[in-house]
This record gives structure tokens, C-alpha cells and sequence, in this order.
């Protein structure tokens, strides 16, 4: 059996160890969130560096102390540039929501 100290991985250390340095929750998910897309998602081998790979994020807790609004813009445009994922959710607007229920509406007409 193992415990959860045996499931985390370097990313989740890294917000661990930025949370005891006093870095806001907020901020350190993002940082964790960084790390993590870079390794899995295969980010330009440029890019690691700033995603804390070559120093075990030891920069990027600095970082994040130092200047964490500045810190927080640079990892969002990182997150905007390599990312896969969207940096936000937000609503659809109007004309998507319509566009989306037309499908569905098709597909009721041809069970009715």
C-alpha cells in the first residue's frame, strides 16, 4: 500500500514547498501548473528552463517572492504560449450557445 507522499510528483513538491515559503496558493498553483504542462505536454526544450527543470524550480520560487505580480503575467504568457490547455474557462458567448443547441435540435427532429 502506498501513501499519498508516494503519489506526488516534482511539481506538487514545488507548490509545497512554495506555500511553506509564504508564496500565495493562487500563485503556486500556477507555478505547479506550469511545471506540469511543460513536462507533459512537451514544451519547447527553450522553455524548460523558466518551468524550473534545470534547477529544481529554485528559480522559480525566487521568482515568485521576489516580484509575484510580474511573476504571475510571465507564467500566464507561458501557460498562453506553449499551453494546450485554455489559461481560463469562461462563458460562451451568446452566438456559441446558439450555435451548439442547433445540433441538438436537428437530432430531436429526427427521433420525433
Amino acid at each position: 500500500m502506498t501513501n499519498d507522499q508516494d503519489m506526488l510528483f516534482e511539481w506538487d513538491f514545488w507548490k509545497s514547498h512554495a506555500l511553506a515559503l509564504g508564496v500565495a496558493e493562487d500563485l503556486a498553483e500556477l507555478g505547479r501548473r506550469i511545471m506540469r504542462d511543460a513536462y507533459l505536454e512537451r514544451w519547447p526544450e527553450e522553455s524548460l528552463g523558466e518551468c524550473g527543470w534545470w534547477d529544481d524550480g529554485f528559480g522559480m520560487l525566487a521568482q515568485a517572492q521576489k516580484n509575484p505580480r510580474e511573476t504571475r503575467k510571465r507564467w500566464e504568457a507561458l501557460l498562453t504560449r506553449y499551453g494546450r490547455r485554455p489559461v481560463a474557462v469562461t462563458a460562451l458567448p451568446a452566438r456559441s450557445r446558439a450555435l451548439q443547441a442547433r445540433p441538438r435540435a436537428a437530432e430531436e427532429q429526427r427521433i420525433a
